[in-house]
């Protein structure tokens, strides 16, 4: 049995939420690994004082063999499929189609879907129906088209290329890109004006291009998919997002370790015994079109008004 430490910073929800895709990615390789967190101190080698919140993996998987096979993967467009109304097509062929989910391919493996980006959607004749102009999910943090989607995961995935051969999942999680595109998930490298110092315009201007972290995103957006999936409609499925009021995200940590389908209750609040839950609470910004996932509260103090607006663009929004 191997022991796997993924040391985040919990506040950021896009960091919790690609652990949670990685727990979803273990589970192709050892079925009945098991996840808990904690606060420790000493997992940070450089400051081995500060305490850091960290997601303990237990798995009967050779950490290293299945962070390389996972680099290779994520960063790979033939790795990767797209479930059109032409069918599943490779991800070049459906650029400007509409696309009905993702799916992520290992090695003998079950695949992994990605459809964070639906609020609610219909199944007609075993096909997922494209979802109607006011159908709007709020975890489409794009500008324009629906169609967007493929677009911006094969800038991921080619960013992802770069990976290497990382020895630790957690190399994964912290690989930065340059000026690489990006779903909005990673609160550390949102575009948001009042962590830049100025606005998007201006810094294009300049030259200067923000950095992102396309495989933590790309985990992030299967987290989303299998922990907080989309709602569809139907009689006893209630309309709307998983884990999302309004524009709060609410999502929680757990201790005590659990199996990934408790896992997967405990992280939308769900209170499993014997573990005990932390929730945390992120507002959904938005600049302009384009929403973002802001740093976490703990869940219960007051939240800050949730309709920021901080800069515009001038991208279509149609949908």
């Amino acid at each position: 049995m191997t022991t796997i430490q993924l040391v985040i910073d919990a506040r950021n929800p896009g960091e919790v939420l690609a652990v949670c895709g990685l727990l979803e990615v273990l589970s192709r390789y050892d079925a009945n690994a098991t996840s808990a967190w904690r606060r420790a101190t000493g997992v940070l080698p450089s400051l081995p004082s500060a305490a850091a919140d960290v997601c303990e993996v237990y798995a009967d998987v050779d950490e290293a063999a299945v962070a390389v096979e996972l680099a290779n993967h994520l960063g790979s467009m033939d790795a990767w499929k797209a479930v059109t109304q032409k069918g599943r097509v490779p991800l070049a062929e459906a650029k400007g189609d509409w696309c009905g989910g993702l799916e992520l391919a290992l090695p003998e493996k079950p695949v992994v879907v990605v459809d964070h980006w639906y609020e609610r959607a219909t199944v007609s004749r075993g096909k997922i129906e494209k979802l109607g102009p006011k159908d709007k999910s709020r975890w489409k943090f794009w500008a324009g088209n629906q169609e967007g989607i493929v677009t911006l995961v094969s800038d991921l995935i080619e960013a992802a290329s770069s990976l290497g051969e990382p020895q630790t999942l957690r190399e994964i999680l912290t690989f930065v890109s340059p000026g690489s595109s990006r779903l909005n998930l990673d609160a550390a490298t949102t575009r948001s004006s009042l962590d830049r110092g100025i606005s998007a315009n201006d810094a294009a201007k300049n030259g200067v291009t923000s950095p992102g972290r396309p495989a933590l995103e790309l985990l992030a957006a299967i987290g989303l998919s299998s922990f907080f999936p989309p709602r569809r409609e139907g009689k006893n499925a209630p309309h709307g997002v998983v884990g999302v009021r309004k524009r709060v995200f609410s999502y929680c940590t757990w201790n005590g370790h659990l199996p990934l389908a408790l896992a997967r209750m405990a992280a939308r609040g769900v209170e499993v015994t014997p573990s005990e839950l932390v929730k945390r609470e992120a507002i959904i910004g938005m600049m302009g079109q384009y929403g973002y996932l802001q740093l976490a509260r703990p869940a219960g103090i007051a939240t800050l008004d949730s309709g920021n607006e901080d800069e515009s663009d001038d991208e279509d929004s149609d949908e």
